[in-house]
């Protein structure tokens, strides 16, 4: 159990487990204070002490000194959820969760309890792979045109003039519908992912992504899911997809 924190601290919470856990032996966030467990409400809290000057003396629109103070720290809180998750499940939470005193966390604890213990049953033995995919656009392009080329569908004029304006409209008309066969692809390729997850879910896009998603794989499959990612990123590289996996992560998506 994690003692009243004392005006100059508060308590820092990680994660919820199940029952059937010990506190791993290491340091926390601060590399100062051990990490304790705390049960209230059905619920087990991994949580340890932290110094309250630590988190409000940091000037955040100090973008250098900032990045200075939170890096290793954020990483000292990963570090902790991967130790936490070698025994098993873990609803994780984000860094930076802070309570003023056992009262407080326990006032959440109670009502979160039903939800957080659903999440914890829904992510056990599983973890959370995230997908992003990038196009080339003129790469698809350059494929899209071959296929129709070798199928016969289309044909180019024999002259060598005619032929490079005909091909220049065809790959003019190509790029307008782009998206949209981008978008019908990506259907396909999650339908092909989706029977091997336990759930999955969008995450936000960013820079040229055109897909991102985390999946919640049941760790018995996680070796056929990777080789199965493997296949599809090889049946779609000729046609410019390129797939980034990265894994395994604590099922930050699927803490609801």
């Amino acid at each position: 159990m994690i003692i009243e924190p004392d005006p100059t601290q508060a308590i820092y919470l990680y994660g919820f487990v199940p029952s059937n856990r010990v506190a791993p032996a290491m340091l926390g966030v601060d590399d100062a204070y051990s990490l304790e467990l705390h049960g209230c409400g059905g619920l087990i809290a991994v949580v340890s002490l932290v110094l309250l000057v630590d988190f409000e003396s940091i000037d955040s629109e100090d973008n250098a000194q900032y990045l200075a103070w939170l890096t290793p720290r954020a990483c000292r809180h990963s570090a902790v959820i991967d130790k936490v998750m070698e025994q098993g499940a873990v609803y994780p939470l984000p860094f930076g969760t802070l309570f003023s005193s056992v009262n407080a966390l326990e006032q959440v604890m109670t009502q979160r309890a039903n939800d957080v213990t659903a999440s914890l049953e829904h992510i056990v033995d599983c973890q959370e792979w995230s997908l992003e995919v990038t196009v080339d656009r003129n790469q698809a392009v350059d494929n899209l045109l071959g296929e129709e080329l070798s199928s016969g569908r289309i044909s180019l004029s024999e002259a060598s003039g005619r032929r490079h304006l005909e091909e220049k409209k065809l790959r003019r008309n190509l790029h307008a519908g782009l998206s949209d066969w981008i978008e019908s692809t990506l259907v396909a390729i999650h339908e092909r992912i989706q029977p091997m997850t336990r759930d999955a879910c969008e995450r936000k896009l960013s820079d040229q992504k055109v897909m991102h998603w985390a999946f919640l794989i049941p760790e018995d499959a996680a070796a056929s899911f990777l080789l199965h990612i493997d296949q599809i990123a090889l049946d779609y590289q000729p046609f410019g997809f390129n797939f980034r996996l990265t894994g395994p992560w604590a099922a930050y998506s699927f803490a609801r």
